[in-house]
């Protein structure tokens, strides 16, 4: 019963954890084995089990679009010989507030894909958007049987449809999977995950600084500097810079870009809400989808107050402006400055760190540090022309990140779900789980994925002693250890 408690308050709580919560409360140790079936069977009996959990799928889907109007949901089957029967195939849904806020969003996705780990297996894929406060809000989900191009293709088809709709100038972060590159070229061009991309890049030259110079070159903002790199990298290894400048440079760069990334290099986005799902995986599909809802309920009901406070105190943009603006605003001060065209506010700066120059021109709204056009805010050297022309710099900074958009963004309203018998009628009368997807192995699947160049940080050393936390060896190296 002590389990049963614990997994319905906390459904993603570690086997680790559970066990000294059991210990304390019960005095008794059990083993990992005993803890990880204990586990199973409360999962079952506080979510119910998996077959049943197919059918309360449709149930529960259609009283989400029943009682919050504007909610989308497809749903692909496979018809079997009774048409009162089918199989599950796909289910790709949006939340209405969701959907509502992303027009007042940056014009970023980021897309990626996500293991199932229960008894069926399967991906999760996930679309996610970034509010004007740097705050992630998911914008559309799926469950589906593998990442290939047919499932990145209906996937991101059904998003373009449904959330994107008639907007415009939308820049799509991902990975390089092969079934993206190709839906993409379809709905869109991608952008790379700048990690994604290294990684490739560090896999066909092996070579950790080539790996460094590589990652600087994609993120910087200045053309000179990305050129000064990619020299740097010619002179290490020319192929690799053969291999770089063989792929599109507004794909992975911050230089070339045109500011379409509003500077989000990754698909970390997508990631950390994976890390926000990863104890749901483990659960049955209606509970997963539960989940979902349940947290963007939280999102939106904590996140709206936040911008009816700052603007009930005068504030026209979101915090993480307002704290980068100040920042700025004490680096343009040591700034020097020489006019050269007020009426058009074009300004020669040279700065106090460096001796660089930089050159501002307000009616073209450029900087040639390309901060202004990554980040759609001023730039240090904007501010200081400003201050130079007493002009207000608030109109210099996107819209995105006003105030107004960010309530805009989270004022849409979730409804609660009343008494299953207000739910509405079903098409059909039972959803059969799709046996091809059935996890045969027996015991715990692999609930973490295998490290690889994407998790060794740029400049920092890869091996970490796992007893003294001391780097250049690890835990089976350490000379401390006994024999």
């Amino acid at each position: 019963m002590e389990t049963r408690h614990l997994i319905k308050e906390q459904s993603s709580i570690s086997i680790p954890a559970l066990r000294v919560e059991i210990a304390e409360t019960l005095s008794y140790t059990p083993s990992y084995k005993k803890l990880w079936v204990g586990k199973q069977k409360a999962i079952e009996h506080v979510f119910g089990n998996w077959e049943e959990s197919y059918v309360a799928l449709l149930k529960y889907l259609g009283a989400l679009q029943k009682f919050n109007p504007g909610t989308i949901v497809e749903l692909c089957v496979s018809r079997s010989i009774d048409v009162n029967e089918v199989e599950f195939r796909r289910v790709f849904w949006a939340f209405a507030p969701s959907i509502k806020g992303f027009h007042y969003f940056r014009p970023v996705i980021s897309i990626d894909g996500t293991h199932l780990y229960g008894k069926n297996k399967g991906k999760m894929l996930i679309a996610m958007g970034v509010d004007g406060n740097n705050q992630i809000l998911p914008l559309a989900f799926a469950f589906v049987e593998n990442e290939s191009y047919d499932t990145w293709d209906w996937f991101l088809s059904h998003a373009k449809n449904h959330v994107v709709k008639d907007r415009e100038g939308i820049c799509l972060i991902s990975d390089r999977h092969g079934g993206i590159l190709k839906a993409v070229n379809e709905h869109g061009s991608p952008w790379y995950c700048l990690r994604h991309f290294i990684n490739n890049f560090y896999d066909k030259f092996r070579n950790s600084e080539l790996k460094a110079l590589a990652y600087r070159a994609g993120s910087q903002n200045q053309i000179r500097k990305f050129n000064y790199i990619m020299e740097e990298i010619r002179k290490l290894n020319p192929r690799a810079r053969e291999w770089l400048e063989s792929h599109p440079p507004n794909r992975w760069t911050l230089a070339h870009d045109g500011g379409r990334r509003y500077r989000l290099l990754t698909t970390n986005l997508s990631e950390i809400f994976n890390s926000v799902l990863k104890g749901a995986r483990f659960l049955p599909i209606t509970a997963c989808v539960q989940l979902t809802f349940y947290r963007m309920v939280h999102y939106f009901d904590v996140r709206f107050p936040l911008g009816c406070s700052s603007q009930a105190n005068g504030d026209t943009h979101t915090p993480h402006v307002v704290v980068k603006q100040v920042a700025l605003m004490a680096k343009a001060s040591a700034h020097s400055l020489r006019s050269f065209n007020r009426e058009k506010g074009i300004f020669e700066l040279i700065t106090q760190r460096g001796r660089n120059v930089q050159v501002v021109n307000l009616e073209q709204k450029t900087c040639t540090c390309g901060k202004w056009e990554a980040f759609k805010y001023p730039c240090s050297h904007v501010l200081s022309a400003c201050a130079k022309l007493s002009l207000n710099s608030c109109q210099y900074v996107d819209k995105c990140y006003s105030i107004e958009y960010y309530c805009a963004t989270w004022a849409s309203e979730f409804s609660p779900l009343p008494h299953e018998a207000y739910w509405r009628q079903l098409p059909f009368n039972e959803l059969l789980p799709n046996l091809e997807l059935l996890r045969n192995k027996k015991g715990r699947p692999r609930s973490t994925r295998l490290k690889n160049g994407i998790d060794i940080k740029e400049g920092r050393n890869a091996n970490i002693c796992g007893v003294y936390r001391q780097p250049g060896h690890n835990r089976k190296q350490c000379l401390s250890m006994p024999m």
